[in-house]
């Protein structure tokens, strides 16, 4: 790496981490104050704390990464030493290619942190709230046998299921685990679908029943191919299901997405959660080659900073408003998952790919 080359590279990574470090605290510091006000101790506001920073960052993250170009263009503008760099032969492509190449390790960063960091943060938080919960029936949690279904507790029965359909309001490969009041097994109830009807009441498909588990005769099985029961849960208590989900790390969230697509489930809101974070990932780049724009008016005088900043700003609002917008259509089955998550990115890209090829010529 020539000294050059040091140069344009530190630089974007000072502006970034600063960026970055003044948006997280900008954004975090009245949470900080609320806590401390509503007497928590330090302890517990810095970990509540901390479990945001993940989440937090992602949305940052690709801001930063287009502040850190733009600041850093305009230090090394202010500094004379752009234009020193490119009489010196640095041409405007390889600037180029080290933003890029910049930005490129900050979106491995954004995936580790999406795909992992928040999961693992999700799940602490999902532990804090079982603590706190004054039921335990209300809960759902990943359980690692049994093909990693979702159970929960009932004031009488345990029970599994593999998806929760909102749409339909239906339980796929349902089991109820029957106890009586000293915890031993009274009756299985299997079936693979239920679904709800009104009120507290579900009707079950294709079931299976096991019953007589406690008495001394041999247990009866019972198959039929509809039956009615009532639950102690209405759809609206699943609702869990889906923020259980945001603990999955990004490979077992696309192991479990593969999994339940077989069971004809409609899963094009899950596969936004998938697609989302790679999104999220490549608008770091996709940020940080907007302002190139700035390299080919390389005379600090040619342009005003605070109108930069401003455009920055605005644009980011525009790439959010947007990009909530087709999610929000993804998640409907208006639009594909992956197009929907992909294409307000593609379409920044797209205008920074316009501007180095109308540039072209002063490019190389």
């Amino acid at each position: 790496m020539n000294i050059l080359t040091r140069l344009f590279v530190i630089e974007w990574f000072k502006a970034l981490l600063g960026a970055l470090v003044a948006l997280l605290l900008l954004v975090t510091t009245a949470d900080l104050i609320n806590g401390f006000l509503r007497g928590k101790d330090g302890a517990q506001v810095l970990l509540e704390w901390s479990l945001k920073m993940p989440d937090l960052t992602g949305k940052m993250l690709p801001v930063t990464c287009l502040l850190a170009t733009l600041f850093s263009l305009n230090r090394l503008k202010t500094n004379n030493e752009l234009i020193a760099a490119l009489s010196a032969g640095f041409s405007f492509t390889k600037i180029s290619s080290i933003v890029i190449f910049c930005s490129l390790t900050m979106v491995l960063f954004q995936f580790g942190n999406l795909g992992f960091a928040e999961p693992y943060a999700n799940k602490i938080k999902r532990q804090e709230i079982s603590k706190s919960k004054a039921s335990e029936g209300k809960y759902l949690t990943r359980s690692v046998v049994d093909g990693g279904q979702f159970w929960f507790k009932s004031k009488n029965y345990f029970s599994t299921f593999l998806t929760f359909d909102k749409k339909s309001a239906s339980l796929s490969n349902v089991r109820f685990y029957y106890f009586d009041a000293n915890g031993i097994t009274t009756k299985v109830i299997s079936a693979r679908r239920a679904v709800h009807t009104h009120g507290k009441t579900w009707k079950l498909e294709q079931v299976k029943i096991l019953e007589n588990l406690s008495g001394s005769q041999f247990p009866k099985l019972v198959e039929t191919l509809e039956q009615e029961i009532e639950l102690n849960e209405a759809p609206s208590d699943f609702g869990e299901f889906e923020s259980d989900l945001t603990t999955l790390s990004w490979f077992h969230l696309k192991d479990f997405i593969n999994k339940i697509s077989n069971t004809g489930i409609n899963t094009s809101e899950y596969r936004i959660l998938l697609h989302q974070k790679v999104a999220l990932s490549l608008a770091c780049m996709v940020f940080a080659l907007i302002p190139l724009s700035a390299l080919y008016r390389p005379n600090r005088r040619s342009d005003s900073f605070g109108k930069s900043v401003a455009f920055a700003l605005i644009l980011t609002v525009v790439f959010w408003l947007l990009f909530s917008s087709t999610l929000g259509f993804g998640q409907s089955g208006k639009l594909p998952p992956w197009l929907a998550a992909y294409i307000v990115p593609g379409l920044f890209l797209s205008q920074a790919l316009w501007t180095y090829l109308r540039n072209r010529k002063l490019a190389f």
